[in-house]
């Protein structure tokens, strides 16, 4: 059991994990030195940074730019006792180093554009427990660029799915684009008409609601839901007459459009995904000829919460993905000093890796690592156009119309 003779873990250290210390397989010293950046410090991700924290994973970056509501309180625990308003992050940060002191939290109430390159660069991976599919996509991005694990996870009413993407070895999460939930949200336009389907008339419900009291109506207060509930379904006796009348329900899930969810299912997921993030730290600083902690799970898992079954279903990479396929936009990582002129630094590339550029339509370089996107010009240099050390940029203006990625590594 070398855990107790590690000259790196502390005594107290020792005394606090001595449990885990006992597992076959279990290297305390590799989680010391790992680091995971979670994405979404909500329902999964609490969770999620609760369990990475006991078990002692050295370096936690959480990454959130949402606040705390009321509602949070009956599934997060590390909120308790914080005011609504307060940072996720922040707040879990605080709760976390409470919680454990021997290791290195840092917290982002940002966008993930807007996390320092640099980080997902360095740590070991990625874990998510997002509710945006546009947020999904640009962690799915940053793991395929720099080759990271990604966890996935989300929840669904009383089911849960979970996914390790791979790079380059299994499907990442562009090779089968997730679809957004039809929404029946319309514009202002729409909705000055006549109903089109059932669902409008609640919202021409709520619009009314709005414009006589000059704000939406709140779904504590029976008597202003039963208000939107009757003109609702005053609308649907004249328009849709075969339609069965709106419930109060059906007015507030679509009124106050949250999923619906419980922590026990989060609980699951999220438990799920940390024991997969524990076996995958082992298995990136185990060598190879070593032993390693069980197996990846990169089969896409999903669980049934009423029945308590778990299903399995195969994930192969799509050679198609404009992501992680065949035929993707391809990456470079170059090194170069932050003087050095950007134009001079497409010419360089242009020559050595012998990608001729377009005499009539010329380089364009683009910033994507940032929540502020836009062309980046080419007659700055690197650090008067700000570019930070391990960002990734698109450049245009080759001679075969084709573009690529850059990867810059700052020196000096």
């Amino acid at each position: 059991m070398t855990n107790f003779t590690s000259k790196t873990l502390t005594k107290e250290e020792k005394r606090r994990f001595d449990r885990q210390f006992r597992l076959p397989g279990w290297n305390q010293e590799i989680l010391k030195q790992s680091s995971v950046l979670i994405a979404g410090i909500g329902g999964l991700g609490v969770e999620i940074a609760k369990n990475l924290a006991m078990v002692g994973v050295g370096h936690l970056i959480l990454v959130d730019l949402d606040t705390i509501e009321y509602s949070n309180l009956n599934r997060q625990i590390l909120f308790i006792g914080a005011p609504e308003g307060a940072s996720k992050a922040k707040i879990a940060a605080k709760k976390l180093r409470e919680m454990n002191p021997f290791i290195r939290i840092d917290a982002f109430d940002c966008p993930l554009q807007d996390v320092p390159p640099r980080i997902y660069n360095d740590v070991d991976m990625y874990i998510a427990g997002l509710d945006s599919i546009e947020a999904r996509s640009e962690l799915n991005r940053r793991a395929v660029h720099n080759k990271k694990f990604l966890i996935d996870a989300g929840t669904a009413v009383y089911n849960g799915h979970a996914y390790v993407v791979s790079p380059f070895t299994n499907a990442c999460l562009e090779c089968d684009p997730l679809t957004e939930r039809a929404q029946d949200q319309l514009g202002a336009c729409t909705l000055v008409g006549k109903p089109r389907r059932p669902a409008h008339c609640i919202l021409k419900g709520q619009l009314r609601f709005e414009q006589k009291h000059g704000r939406p109506a709140n779904i504590l207060h029976s008597n202003e839901v039963q208000d939107v509930v009757s003109y609702a379904n005053k609308l649907l006796k004249e328009h849709f007459p075969q339609e069965k009348s709106f419930s109060v329900n059906q007015v507030i899930q679509i009124i106050d459009n949250h999923e619906p969810t419980v922590i026990t299912i989060n609980c699951v997921m999220a438990s799920l995904q940390s024991q997969e993030a524990v076996k995958i730290l082992h298995h990136l600083h185990t060598p190879m000829h070593k032993n390693r902690l069980g197996n990846i799970q990169l089969n896409y898992l999903i669980y049934n919460g009423l029945t308590g079954k778990f299903y399995e279903i195969e994930k192969p990479r799509n050679p198609k993905c404009e992501m992680c396929g065949k035929d993707r936009t391809p990456l470079f990582r170059i090194k170069v000093k932050r003087k050095f002129r950007l134009s001079q630094l497409i010419e360089r590339f242009s020559q050595d890796k012998k990608y001729p550029i377009d005499t009539e339509f010329p380089p364009m370089i683009f910033r994507i690592d940032s929540s502020e996107l836009g062309e980046i010009f080419l007659d700055q240099t690197i650090s008067e156009a700000g570019i930070k050390d391990c960002e990734t940029v698109l450049v245009t203006g080759f001679d075969d119309g084709s573009q690529i990625y850059l990867t810059l590594k700052l020196e000096g």
